[in-house]
């Protein structure tokens, strides 16, 4: 039950006004980067997430096209160096992989995650479908929800942390889908995936304008302040002070590295020197 220990670890750090905050990784050299922030004195690293964005483009893929393969080589390849840290991994495990559920959180389990991400959206059918044909229903998402909890529990994780992932924010604009809609769906949905024990809920916000302060105001409420959110356009601290839970940053480190890289190596191949500094 050593893995229930740091799952119980995991869904402890998950608090309103005092939220756990993910520096998300997408491989081993980015994982033990972060880790490397923790040291005897100052431990700013409480836990470790995945993004299945940028696990999947370091492979030369889309995120829908990655694999539960793939996914679960990235996390057998990044779990021990958490492990061995002492500190909790949460994985991107998109929408569960569909009828695979079961197997996905299991397997995860096994390769050392404490947790996941689960969103609702069918990768399938893109986000241009409004909520009936591009979410899965309801009641079959809050189904999959605890099906994916007793396979962790089966798997020797009881604890494990479900971070319930909704998408309606991110779903095209139709005529019957403005922000009022979305924020109501949002609400719907995520009392039903905490009441089906979730302990969290993720609302993607709609890019490029994230959530609102009066929708994240909303949710914190509705939720009893079990909300996560992507860091967009305020510090974490902003965000803590609005009473969120959790607060991630999926991709955007990932795609500041290849900006990063792509910026130096073009200035020193135009004669210029190496802005890189270590």
């Amino acid at each position: 039950m050593a893995a229930n220990a740091l799952a119980k670890t995991l869904k402890s750090l998950h608090i309103p006004s005092k939220p756990i905050v993910f520096a998300n990784i997408w491989d081993l050299a980015s994982a033990n980067a972060i880790l490397s922030l923790n040291s005897a004195t100052d431990t700013p690293v409480k836990a470790v997430a995945t993004a299945s964005w940028a696990i999947a483009a370091t492979l030369g893929i889309q995120d829908q096209e990655l694999t539960l393969e793939q996914n679960l080589d990235a996390i057998r390849k990044i779990a021990p160096a958490v492990t061995k840290a002492g500190l909790p991994l949460s994985v991107d495990l998109q929408d569960g992989y569909g009828s695979r559920i079961e197997e996905a959180v299991a397997a995860a389990v096994k390769a050392g995650a404490h947790g996941a991400n689960i969103e609702d959206s069918i990768p399938s059918a893109g986000y241009d479908k409004g909520i009936s044909g591009s979410l899965y229903p309801l009641e079959d998402q809050v189904q999959r929800l605890k099906s994916a909890l007793k396979a962790a529990a089966d798997a020797g994780c009881p604890d494990f942390t479900l971070n319930a992932r909704t998408d309606v924010f991110i779903l095209g604009d139709s005529p019957d889908l403005n922000d009022e809609t979305r924020l109501g769906e949002a609400v719907k949905r995520g009392k039903a995936y905490l009441e089906a024990g979730a302990t969290t809920v993720f609302v993607w916000g709609l890019p490029p304008r994230g959530l609102r302060d009066a929708e994240i105001q909303t949710l914190v409420k509705e939720f009893d302040g079990r909300l996560a959110v992507i860091l967009h356009g305020k510090s974490a601290a902003d965000m803590a002070k609005m009473g969120v839970a959790r607060i991630s940053v999926g991709p955007k480190l990932f795609r500041g590295a290849m900006e990063t890289l792509k910026k130096s190596a073009l200035t020193m191949l135009r004669g210029g020197e190496l802005q890189v500094h270590i």
